[in-house]
């Protein structure tokens, strides 16, 4: 199986990346021969009459195949799915390019990848709020707050969609900046997410998304800022009962599923 993204089919083709085999080869070796593993790396696609293409490789490697996967999609192929979910619902991510997998005659998987372009210059949501503080100064107040409410207003609206990550901790949130457009949030890496529209875990689903960014947020946000997210997050003016509840629950859930990583803020 082999996906290539529209943008991309003419690229590829003049390059001669037109099949699973090809487009491995041109990233090298794949993840240890000897077990299970998944390798990620950074590289670049040359392109004629034009700068390379900064992407990011990640190729899973099952030595024996892998019955997990038989009769459903990879890893790879369903991040690469779920990368056009976020487009859908206006969730800013990583540009999917392409992905593959590598099966035997009786279905089992044996090698998946997929290709991302590289979102540039960017730092994870933690290593962002972390070297930009809280302060007095008025613009890394509001820089902080842009930050929080377009994290808030993304996750509802993959909620909204009736989609879940699953995996938003905050190094699977990146943030850029630039004089012309400002700060940036962008989501990547989610190969775990779900779609659940009607089921009663719904609910809980979007808990494990919040409490998953609270869990990064308790150590770099001050509290009225994640009391501000979750305001935000809820669309409402103020934090009434109902509010009040989702953070509760969240905070529950943070308990529960991390206790080993659990304070009291």
């Amino acid at each position: 199986m082999l996906l290539i993204a529209e943008p991309y089919q003419a690229m590829f083709a003049a390059l001669g990346l037109n099949s699973f085999d090809s487009i491995t080869a041109a990233f090298g070796t794949p993840p240890r021969a000897d077990r299970e593993s998944v390798k990620v790396e950074q590289s670049v696609i040359a392109r004629a009459g034009g700068p390379p293409l900064p992407v990011f490789f990640k190729q899973y490697f099952y030595p024996r195949p892998s019955l997990a996967f038989w009769g459903r999609a990879s890893k790879a192929h369903c991040e690469f799915r779920h990368y056009g979910v976020f487009m859908q619902a206006d969730v800013r991510c990583a540009e999917r390019i392409a992905c593959g997998e590598k099966r035997d005659r009786f279905g089992r998987l044996r090698h998946a990848f997929i290709i991302t372009r590289t979102v540039p210059d960017a730092a994870t949501f933690i290593g962002f709020m972390s070297s930009t503080p809280p302060s007095a100064a008025s613009r890394t107040v509001q820089l902080r707050r842009n930050i929080l409410r377009q994290l808030a207003r993304m996750t509802r609206r993959s909620h909204d969609a009736g989609f879940y990550h699953r995996d938003l901790y905050g190094r699977n949130v990146l943030v850029t900046e630039t004089p012309e457009q400002g700060p940036l949030v962008w989501w990547i890496d989610c190969p775990r997410g779900v779609f659940d529209r009607w089921s009663p875990w719904r609910r809980r689903s979007a808990l494990k998304d919040l409490a998953s960014l609270d869990k990064s947020a308790s150590k770099h946000c001050s509290r009225s800022e994640r009391l501000a997210f979750i305001q935000e997050y809820l669309a409402k003016p103020a934090l009434d009962a109902d509010a009040k509840k989702w953070i509760r629950d969240a905070l529950d859930y943070r308990r529960q599923r991390w206790p080993e990583d659990w304070n009291e803020n």
